[in-house]
């Protein structure tokens, strides 16, 4: 989702040449691109990564590109010694340091390597700013995971059912564990999916309750927006606290949330949990490991009708607020 707007947002004032891992069955940049390449095969595989890598040193040689934009270390520390003459905008939204419990100076002398040819960093927030060693702050440019504005008014469809959104990187710290957990209390909730399944287990969650979920694979953001602003009475937005990164999270659903009128349902371990309290958008879950699913479904039937969303929140928490960040950051004006 992220990747999309950023390439949309690029294309306006550059020629955009994207270079991934898929098949093209959900490229939704084709549009926004000069030309788009794609690597068949697995994300993680030797075989892939070589192909990969091969592909990039053509496009060097074929295109005169001015600035490179990476999502991630991973992706960096593969292109490595090939980035040195160039702009280089690395997009941190998963970052591989979190993953590993490694924030701020935390080995420091392989950050200070693995972020050497970077001229620029993006992070989503101030808190995962200050999650970065300190000496690299000053390269970094915050570009929050806001959607699209959202301009229209749409009226919930009513139905007898709770309806929760469940949609992006789908798997069992980031969400299915808790929809799991609502639909075997047999309780009047139906599961709306959408996105990639990150593991087998959530894959087959659909199968498991085929009343109660609905999956309707991989759909683009403006569309998902649509759909929960007039289907979903909540969205689903819960991270296991297993390391930094869940802890540290910074989902477009909170910001979803604002754009749609739909409350979301997050866990207190989430430091974004506080920004959800604060504004009154969503119910905050005391603790992940400790769910007592009966007490939540209460809660999302008593406060459903509580929650507040206005025009200005949409309009200030909205992606045509922050892009010129990313421009800025590629030396797009």
């Amino acid at each position: 989702m992220r990747i999309n707007k950023e390439v949309e947002t690029l294309s306006k004032k550059s020629s955009v040449i994207f270079l991934g891992v898929g098949n093209g069955q959900n490229c939704f940049v084709e549009r926004y691109c000069e030309n788009v390449y794609l690597i068949n095969g697995k994300r993680n595989t030797i075989l892939t990564q070589l192909r990969l890598i091969l592909t990039f040193l053509r496009l060097l040689f074929r295109y005169e590109i001015k600035s490179i934009h990476i999502i991630n270390e991973q992706l960096l520390i593969f292109f490595y010694p090939f980035l040195f003459t160039k702009h280089v905008v690395l997009d941190l939204f998963d970052s591989i340091f979190l993953r590993w419990n490694k924030s701020g100076n935390k080995w420091l002398l392989l950050k200070k390597i693995v972020y050497w040819p970077v001229n620029k960093i993006i992070v989503t927030d101030e808190n995962r700013l200050n999650l970065m060693p300190g000496y690299i702050r000053k390269k970094c440019n915050i570009l929050p995971n806001y959607p699209r504005f959202l301009d229209s008014e749409v009226r919930k469809k009513q139905d007898s059912s709770i309806r929760i959104m469940y949609n992006g990187w789908l798997g069992l710290n980031r969400g299915t564990e808790v929809a799991e957990g609502l639909l075997r209390m047999a309780l009047p909730v139906k599961i709306i999916m959408a996105g990639w399944f990150s593991d087998k287990y959530s894959s087959e969650l659909p199968s498991r309750y085929p009343n109660q979920i609905e999956y309707l694979g991989v759909v683009k953001q403006d569309e998902i927006l649509k759909i929960t602003a007039e289907y979903a009475d909540y969205i689903l937005c819960v991270y296991k606290p297993v390391n930094e990164n869940n802890i540290n999270a910074s989902p477009n659903k909170v910001y979803d949330a604002i754009q749609t009128g739909t409350p979301v349902i997050i866990n207190s371990e989430v430091r974004i949990s506080r920004f959800v309290e604060e504004n009154k958008i969503g119910i905050v879950i005391p603790a992940y490991a400790e769910i007592n699913y009966p007490d939540l479904y209460k809660q999302m039937k008593e406060k459903q009708n509580s929650f507040i969303f206005n025009r200005e929140m949409k309009q200030k928490y909205s992606w045509e607020k922050i892009e010129n960040v990313l421009l800025s950051a590629h030396h797009c004006f």
